[in-house]
């Protein structure tokens, strides 16, 4: 039996923040200043002698690939303002949405790679697009950096809907009808996409994909509506609903109050399967390793930040790190395994 691991780590969503308004493409900076590019060098643990030191521009663009008020945006302009103490630079916020954040990917890696311009993104634009040869640009001309937040991927069905109490209902009626059952995504090759379709594809069975180009809001409605008959989308945004239940865990066991008893794909005996969404930071090919380095110790000296902490713990913000060697081999070894399960889609 072909056994994928989409073991891709992500991402809490913050549904709870207040969304920045813009268009596809904003520009905007925690203070609202602007300065001369003289370049500050980073101070990223409080203790020069421990923390690498390079020149950062003074100001660093921040490429967001979705727009604004997007989960991604959100996430990147609450971590901002800590970030920006510990790199000792402005950080601007630059939206460039449009095609699950491939416009937005594909201008960020022509930009000159001076440490000047910096990606933060989930994987569909980072990993699943361009292991699908879908991009002018490939995995490889991105550098992970620093990974911000992750968390499972579920299939979820509404709270009202009978025919589906439990996980095992599901696969019961996925085996006896197949390419009966609907499953609404953000994007066939996307994240979500691939979280039910590897496991799908690696045990033979057949379910339709349904893609919403408008994001999992739509495929919210379309599952509340009846015009689907679940989706698959991420703990965090499942969160403080209670009209939505989650029927089958796609990622990692959660230690989350009201998922922890959710079953894994592993617990109900399809053992290798696991997709978690992830944020993170990236640069360009040919950027400096100093600056890689300096900028993920500012990252890890943010998220250990007390004031940061507090901040998150009361917006419920789930960060979980990760350093540049860590998110290299995961970002890497997801686009190895996804490439079977993209080809088989095309």
């Amino acid at each position: 039996m072909k056994k994928l691991v989409s073991s891709v780590l992500s991402l809490a969503m913050l549904l709870s923040l207040a969304a920045c308004s813009g268009g596809d493409h904003s520009s905007t900076s925690a203070g609202g200043s602007t300065s001369s590019n003289t370049g500050s060098s980073a101070n990223t643990s409080g203790d020069s002698s421990t923390a690498p030191q390079v020149e950062f521009p003074e100001i660093i663009t921040v490429t967001v690939p979705f727009n604004a008020g997007s989960n991604t945006d959100i996430q990147m302009r609450f971590i901002q303002p800590y970030l920006e103490k510990h790199l000792g630079a402005t950080l601007v916020v630059n939206n460039a949405g449009g095609a699950s954040g491939v416009i937005g990917t594909t201008a960020f890696v022509s930009q000159a790679a001076d440490g000047s311009n910096i990606l933060f993104s989930l994987p569909t634009p980072t990993v699943y697009r361009p292991a699908s040869g879908e991009t002018t640009y490939t995995v490889d001309d991105l550098i992970p950096v620093s990974r911000i937040t992750a968390d499972p991927f579920y299939l979820a069905v509404s709270g009202e809907n009978d025919k589906f109490p439990d996980a095992q209902s599901v696969l019961t009626y996925i085996q006896g009808n197949p390419g009966q059952f609907t499953y609404a995504n953000a994007g066939n090759g996307g994240i979500a996409h691939v979280a039910f379709a590897s496991f799908l594809s690696g045990e033979g069975l057949d379910a339709l994909s349904v893609p919403f180009t408008g994001g999992t809001s739509d495929c919210y409605t379309a599952v509340m509506g009846g015009h689907v008959m679940s989706y698959a989308v991420s703990e965090s945004e499942l969160t403080g609903r209670s009209d939505i239940r989650p029927v089958i865990n796609l990622g990692s066991k959660s230690s989350t109050p009201g998922f922890e008893d959710v079953p894994t794909l592993g617990e109900l005996g399809y053992e290798g399967y696991e997709t978690n969404a992830f944020a993170g930071f990236y640069y360009m090919k040919g950027v400096d390793q100093t600056y890689v380095d300096a900028f993920d110790a500012a990252v890890k000296a943010t998220l250990e930040d007390e004031e940061f902490q507090a901040a998150a713990a009361e917006s419920n913000f789930m960060h979980r790190y990760a350093d540049h060697e860590e998110f290299s081999q995961q970002v890497h070894n997801a686009a190895e395994l996804a490439v079977p399960v993209l080809e088989s889609l095309q």
